[in-house]
């Protein structure tokens, strides 16, 4: 047997209906709440960089702004639409998708070392919704891995991993790979073949940083950031100092000094240490609070949800959302290496909160359908 448990799969009994209810009100006043956040947290740590880049203090956060716009836009069409149609236009979407990724690597904008930017947009961003939706679909309609429409579906998610590897974009990389053995572990892949995937997905990640010499020095300025402070540690360190400064309380909004030209990406990759400065701890413990707000109402929706999909797929984006979350605040509080991934809907970034905005309306058109009982005396 591949699958744990046949008795994993969700269907409707016979004395019960799907309904179509509203969406879950909680999770949107999260999402609202985090959007605020965001935008207040960009129109701080953009300020200096904005006048320095473009002469502008607030050009990054118009730019924010406009994608938020675009964002919420995104959200009410996928809110609307019956998240099980999108199994109809996966396919071409997919090929689609792959092109880009190619194009990307081919004609992209070059930055830091890696190809990850075509017609303005990351294409690399697309592939996080797609490879959930595919993944959720093979999970729930085949019996078997060995089955020819699981395969092909796992193919498409290798060959979209293995272009973004390819850009190189290793932390994007990771976020893909994770949720896919995560979605695979709860829709009840068997224990070896899980255990090979990580393997395999660890192996990859590890022959990526010993052959790619960026990644090894993100890799040692994390390990010993005070043996090169200027260098490899000079992020790290400025983002402790940031941290640091907040102490409980805070120095106010809008008061960072560290976010004047000192810490490296201060409105991308590490916001969330000019959070911390700017509201300190309690600050710092309100925004987790809001993140785990997020992934427990997520994973509510995907126990509630009325089939199989809907339930793998609202998992899939709140763990892969929840996951990009701790990966930032990790690396911003060296508890993990400098990946160069974004805090979702708090960083500066127009694709990435076009895309999980997108995702969220996903996860909150699963929310509108649930079972009821047509018969509350039949058992």
């Amino acid at each position: 047997m591949y699958y744990r448990s046949s008795k994993k799969a969700k269907s409707t009994p016979s004395n019960f209906e799907t309904i179509v209810s509203p969406v879950d009100t909680s999770l949107l006043l999260i999402i609202c709440l985090l959007s605020i956040i965001g935008l207040m947290a960009v129109l701080s740590a953009s300020s200096s960089y904005g006048f320095s880049d473009q002469g502008d203090y607030f050009y990054y956060f118009k730019k924010q702004f406009v994608s938020f716009i675009v964002g919420f836009i995104f959200m009410g069409f996928f809110i609307r639409f019956n998240y099980k149609k999108l199994r109809q236009y996966i396919k071409p979407v997919s090929m689609v998708l792959l092109v880009l990724l190619v194009c990307t690597m081919i004609m992209g904008r070059v930055a830091f070392g890696a190809s990850r930017w075509f017609l303005g947009m990351q294409p690399s961003e697309l592939a996080k919704p797609i490879c959930i939706i595919l993944m959720a679909m093979g999970l729930s309609e085949c019996k078997k891995i060995v089955d020819p429409l699981f395969m092909s579906k796992i193919g498409t998610i290798l060959a979209l991993a293995a272009l973004i590897l390819l850009q190189p974009n290793l932390s994007m990389f990771i976020i893909i790979m994770v949720t896919m053995l995560a979605m695979c572990f709860v829709g009840g892949i068997s224990f070896s073949l899980l255990f090979s995937g990580c393997v395999s997905f660890l192996s990859i990640a590890v022959l990526s940083i010993m052959h790619k010499a960026y990644q090894s020095a993100r890799i040692t300025g994390w390990l010993d950031p005070w043996s090169d402070p200027n260098g490899k540690g000079y992020n790290l360190i400025q983002s402790w100092y940031a941290i640091s400064s907040g102490g409980i309380f805070g120095v106010g909004f809008g008061a960072s000094k560290q976010k004047l030209l000192w810490l490296p990406f201060g409105y991308t990759d590490f916001i969330f240490a000019v959070i911390a400065e700017e509201f300190g701890f309690l600050g710092c413990l309100f925004l987790l609070g809001i993140l785990i707000a997020f992934i427990h109402s997520g994973f509510m929706v995907a126990k509630r949800a009325s089939d199989r999909f809907g339930s793998l797929l609202a998992f899939g984006i709140t763990f892969m959302i929840g996951f990009q979350a701790f990966i930032n605040i990790g690396v911003a509080t060296g508890v993990l290496p400098a990946t160069g991934v974004t805090l979702p809907l708090i960083s500066y970034g127009g694709t990435s909160v076009v895309v999980t905005m997108a995702m969220i309306g996903i996860l909150l058109n699963i929310s509108r359908y649930k079972i009821k009982r047509i018969n509350p005396y039949v058992k």
